[in-house]
């Protein structure tokens, strides 16, 4: 496959979204129920709130000559805050390709100690690179409870 990997900008808001809602839709009914499904794609509707959640971090873009492939983000404290991957290029290499580069920047920039909240379908590749479970949480979203992962690599 041939990828190119560049940082999001504003103008790549709308099509992230996109991609985020429908990976969410297509993959989270194995692991959730239809309620928590619904609330965890509706996050992207808002464009300003998920614009922020992705241009605060240093968001990695895969692309291809089809467009965008998926996306991975991280913060200056080591928070990586994302990884998504279209639902329809899921176990291609294009998680662990952008994983790759969250680690590169997290050692051009002297992070110490990466961490994430994972879900139940991001948690493997998680683990694939090294990070390991040190706590689950349970969070609320209007009313609809989820578990999460904490997970961290040092």
């Amino acid at each position: 496959m041939n990828m190119n990997i560049r940082i999001a900008e504003q103008s790549d808001i709308s099509a992230l979204a996109e991609l985020y809602q429908t990976t969410v839709l297509a993959i989270a009914p194995g692991h959730y129920s239809p309620e928590q499904t619904q609330m965890w794609a509706s996050f992207a509707s808002d464009r300003d709130t998920f614009g922020q959640f992705i241009l605060k971090a240093t968001t990695f873009i895969a692309t291809d000559e089809m467009g965008i492939l998926g996306f991975a983000g991280i913060t200056e404290d080591g928070h990586v805050t994302s990884a998504y991957v279209r639902s329809n290029c899921i176990r291609q290499g294009i998680g662990s390709t952008l994983m790759q580069k969250i680690l590169e920047y997290a050692h051009r920039h002297e992070i110490r100690r990466l961490y994430a909240e994972a879900s139940e379908f991001s948690l493997g590749l998680f683990q694939k690179f090294g990070f390991h479970i040190y706590d689950t949480e349970i969070v609320d979203r209007q009313g609809v409870k989820f578990r999460r992962y904490l997970v961290e690599r040092s």
